[in-house]
């Protein structure tokens, strides 16, 4: 359980705990101390844990002053004066007057120690018990009032001074707080460790609670297992509807009624077609060639370019030396897609698509430029809302997310994939990852990456 859950106190909760207190002080202050309540271990990690969120040391004392916990992030300066006996018990002292006077006030008490750092003692009171202290602290603060007490005025020792004389270095590095940013710091640990001491106690009411939680998730889970199995019939019956084979058979018998009939161009285009499905359905494995991918590319622009006539004009400008370099498997064809459907489609005069690459700096680069009408994609979204699921596009921007996602799990931030948009004057999608890979390994955490 987070250290930092608060749970609410209802008046039964109350109750329990004037209980569970009266029980203990029969048995002997001791039982309510903050090791019985803790342990040394979570208060350690506590201690971590605040010293993380705020920057101050920690120590903690018991109600007797008496450290009882491995200090925490204490500065160089503190380190190097406590390694001194005489010194030390001087520190000890400070940190006691602090737990001794935040114990009478039960409030945070503020004071600079005999080496001139501004502390709080931060009291552990639950249900008016002071059980001990957070000794925090160790900062430099210029602007503190004079009503601050300044331990170097009564605890005077002329070796432990001479101690801290020696250090001036050191001192220099601890940083600067203003005394109101101190405060606030102080003020807020005082109400999180005060609240962890009463969470500490009341733990043993929520455990109920937890069984019924546990119960809520193993229920869930139940519920996600049937909706998986569910999902997994999908998809066998997503395969099952779309046989590639089946498609390539009626195809290739269409192919040869084309020769029979004399119908070349028709042949050419079928002939085209069935090279696009079969590398759409292939094992193609995780990496192929940027010739492979590039040759897709073009089959599905002769394509459109049959279907869409003048509107549409396409180029490929990639030097023939970069086909045979490898790159991730359907990861093309997605941004030349959506430079169609888009970007020239959406065009009443249609316009240019521009498929370029080039090696620079031991990087492969592929841009896909087109000139239609640069619409965003929350434009595209408003656009076909209405449609939902039921158009083209859609499976398009899963295809693009996809290949995003592909790229970032094997190229992590050496890839980079964007598009950026120009109203009226087109969309640039930029593929861009490293040219040897293959030498640093694949099998990477993706949440290690961040692909642009």
């Amino acid at each position: 359980m987070d250290y930092f859950e608060i749970f609410p106190a209802d008046e039964f909760q109350a109750e329990q705990l004037d209980a569970y207190f009266s029980a203990n002080a029969e048995n002997g202050v001791s039982k309510l101390d903050i090791i019985h309540l803790f342990g040394k271990d979570k208060l350690e990690d506590i201690q971590k844990r605040l010293s993380k969120a705020t920057g101050l040391a920690f120590i903690t004392v018991d109600f007797k002053g008496e450290p009882i916990t491995e200090a925490t992030s204490f500065s160089r300066f503190c380190r190097e004066v406590r390694n001194n006996p005489v010194a030390f018990e001087r520190c000890k002292s400070s940190d006691a007057f602090g737990s001794i006077q935040a114990a009478v006030t039960k409030k945070t008490n503020v004071y600079f120690c005999p080496c001139g750092l501004l502390e709080v003692a931060i009291p552990i009171i639950v249900r008016g018990h002071y059980l001990g202290g957070f000794i925090g602290g160790q900062i430099r603060c210029n602007d503190a009032p004079e009503t601050v007490s300044r331990l170097s005025a009564v605890m005077h020792s002329a070796e432990s001074d001479q101690v801290a004389s020696e250090l001036k270095g050191l001192l220099e590095e601890i940083p600067v707080h203003s005394y109101e940013k101190f405060m606030d710091i102080a003020n807020l640990v005082f109400l999180v460790i005060n609240q962890l001491s009463e969470n500490e106690i009341s733990q043993h009411m929520q455990e109920d609670a937890l069984k019924k939680h546990i119960k809520k998730i193993q229920s869930l889970n139940q519920r996600y297992i049937k909706e998986n199995i569910a999902k997994t019939r999908e998809v066998q019956e997503l395969k099952i509807h779309s046989d590639p084979y089946e498609l390539l058979d009626m195809f290739t018998s269409l192919l040869n009624l084309t020769v029979i009939e004399n119908a070349p161009q028709t042949n050419e285009l079928l002939s085209s077609f069935i090279a696009y499905i079969k590398y759409k359905y292939s094992d193609k494995g995780t990496f192929v060639s940027i010739g492979e991918e590039v040759e897709q590319a073009e089959r599905y622009l002769t394509f459109q370019q049959k279907k869409l006539g003048d509107r549409l004009r396409f180029s490929i400008q990639i030097p023939k030396d970069i086909y045979i370099q490898k790159m991730p498997s359907d990861v093309l064809l997605p941004f030349v897609q959506n430079a169609v459907y888009n970007g020239i489609m959406l065009k009443e005069e249609g316009g240019r698509i521009t498929i370029a690459g080039h090696l620079e700096n031991n990087t492969l680069v592929l841009e896909i430029m087109d000139t239609g009408l640069g619409l965003t994609q929350e434009e595209i979204d408003i656009k076909y809302e209405s449609y939902k699921d039921m158009h083209e596009g859609y499976y398009i921007h899963l295809g693009m997310d996809y290949a995003k996602e592909k790229m970032q799990r094997f190229f992590g931030e050496k890839c980079e994939v964007t598009v950026e948009c120009s109203r009226n004057s087109g969309c640039k999608s930029l593929l861009v990852w490293p040219e040897r890979y293959e030498e640093r390994g694949l099998n990477k955490n993706v949440s290690d990456f961040d692909c642009r």
